[in-house]
């Protein structure tokens, strides 16, 4: 019975030091999203969500709304400086509807490593755009989204597909 004793305690103590979490390293760098999105950006694609039917369940959400105006004509430049930090912006329209009042001033994101938006600046006029996922920067993809609003509820929301040039 002393044996049984003596192996039930080594047997506990050897099980308390197999178990001891392991380090694991980093998945990834921290990547500057602020500085991946510096460039020069063409609209491709953009989808039109109706949040009420969203919230209600409804079948028909989205629409693709890209070819109903001259959406591609759109570009954005958005320029930085060495260290990755915002400067100046450029809004080109073509004959596209506007994502924003302003085709020129300065940009801001209101984080650099995890921004959700960003901020366009000219003289006392400012801007938001809202940041899409920007999982797709690394592919050369960029999403912005624009919400209507009517008394403080979102109604209809749009979402801009950007493609690197």
């Amino acid at each position: 019975m002393k044996t049984l004793k003596y192996f039930s305690l080594l047997a506990c103590i050897l099980f308390a030091f197999a178990c001891k979490p392991e380090k694991f390293g980093p998945i990834t760098s921290e990547v500057n999203v602020v500085k991946q999105i510096q460039g020069t950006w063409g609209l491709t694609k953009v989808t039109q969500v109706d949040q009420d039917a969203t919230t209600k369940g409804f079948p028909y959400k989205e629409l693709d709304i890209t070819n109903v105006y001259p959406y591609k004509d759109l570009t954005i430049a958005l320029s930085g400086d060495a260290s990755g930090n915002p400067t100046t912006f450029t809004i080109t329209n073509g004959n596209s509807p506007k994502i924003a009042d302003l085709t020129s001033g300065t940009w801001t994101a209101d984080d650099a490593m995890a921004p959700t938006t960003i901020t366009l600046k000219n003289g006392t006029t400012t801007n938001l755009l809202k940041l899409g996922s920007y999982a797709g920067l690394s592919s050369g993809k960029f999403y912005l989204t624009k919400n209507k609003s009517i008394n403080g509820k979102v109604i209809i929301s749009y979402k801009y597909e950007f493609t690197k040039k």
